[in-house]
């Protein structure tokens, strides 16, 4: 319980009541606080307890949180504006990171790869599908990019949105994601797989330093499968490999082989998509992807670097500007439009990076 002077600190004048809070956005904080922190005491269940002086000595127990939280207010704010100018659609809002991420610092977040994934070099055998299997390629291609849309999260296979935590473990949450989707689509049944052994247990990655999807899938497919979360819990802390006591692999895990998408060619990502979620990486380090809530995300590809973080593409779809894609993060669902989000489709790299690379079960 704190203890707070419950009296207004106001100066009357003549006309009006001037408030004296010393904190521009204390009454925010607060409201922010209470929604994606820890809970808060209530004090009264009337607004009007609530003044200047409490949320001041609010502030105060905060400091350094608190300056990083106006820091971050001030800047969507202030490209709201931007793009409300410009009609866009896109609309960035505070969220559980307001009061972590400063896009002054270099590194700005745990829950971003510190090893960022490397653009795939182009190895004809992985990508050059035509070349490989010709006639179907080509017949699919014809057939079947007609469709406007497909969207995997209304057909009930894909999981629901996972949060990583502080842990730049995304690259192992897209994978068991995308190979839980496939499960299902081939009648296995399965509520989670562990991101933790892919953390602890894949050689080739980084655990919460950040890894690769194509790396989770050989490790999964050498590995005969994976165990499930309940019997392998996740930690959002890299732990030293070990294997569950009495429990199997969960059944259906056993991947054989995986594909890569084209890279930069949209076509290809759209066919990929027919087939299953396809894990894919962007770059997460800008303001738009870290606080986006809704619209969809059209940025030139100049204000992106490198690919520091992986989602599962789960679809795409059009409105009357174009095409766009739908993402599933896994922030939770407290992040964008409950978990998801859109990226605009458009040539060569794609917006955020988004086109570059891709990896799905097969």
């Amino acid at each position: 319980w704190h203890s707070f002077n419950m009296f207004p600190r106001v100066i009357k004048s003549n006309h009006h009541t001037i408030s004296m809070s010393q904190h521009e956005y204390g009454k925010e904080y607060f409201d922010f606080y209470k929604k994606f922190k820890a809970p808060v005491v209530k004090i009264s269940t009337n607004d009007s307890a609530y003044d200047d002086t409490f949320y001041d000595t609010f502030v105060e127990k905060n400091t350094q949180s608190y300056s990083l939280f106006k820091k971050n207010l001030e800047r969507i704010q202030e490209v709201n504006k931007i793009l409300e100018n410009q009609n866009s659609s896109l609309v960035l809002d505070l969220n559980t990171y307001a009061d972590t991420i400063d896009f002054d610092d270099e590194y700005t977040s745990r829950d971003l790869m510190i090893n960022p994934i490397q653009k795939p070099e182009l190895n004809p055998f992985h990508y050059f599908k035509i070349f490989k299997d010709p006639i179907p390629y080509i017949d699919n291609t014809i057939n079947k990019i007609k469709f406007t849309r497909i969207n995997w999260n209304d057909t009930g296979l894909l999981s629901p949105v996972k949060n990583q935590g502080s842990c730049g473990s995304c690259w192992a949450f897209s994978a068991t994601s995308a190979l839980e989707t496939f499960m299902r689509s081939r009648g296995f049944p399965v509520n989670r797989l562990s991101e933790q052994e892919l953390v602890n247990c894949s050689p080739n990655d980084y655990g919460c330093n950040g890894g690769m999807m194509h790396t989770a899938f050989e490790y999964i497919i050498e590995n005969q499968g994976l165990y499930l979360e309940e019997h392998y819990p996740y930690v959002a802390t890299t732990n030293n490999c070990s294997q569950p006591p009495f429990v199997s692999k969960a059944k259906g895990s056993q991947l054989k082989k995986y594909k890569y998408t084209i890279p930069n060619s949209i076509v290809d990502m759209k066919l990929s998509l027919l087939e299953n979620p396809v894990s894919i990486a962007i770059d997460a380090d800008n303001i738009y992807f870290r606080f986006y809530k809704d619209g969809i995300i059209d940025l030139p590809i100049n204000v992106t670097k490198t690919l520091n973080h992986a989602v599962l593409l789960v679809g795409f779809d059009q409105d009357d500007e174009g095409e766009y894609w739908i993402i599933q993060n896994s922030w939770g669902e407290k992040w964008g439009q409950n978990g998801f989000c859109k990226i605009r489709i458009r040539p060569n790299e794609g917006v955020l990076l988004s086109q570059i690379y891709g990896v799905y079960p097969s």
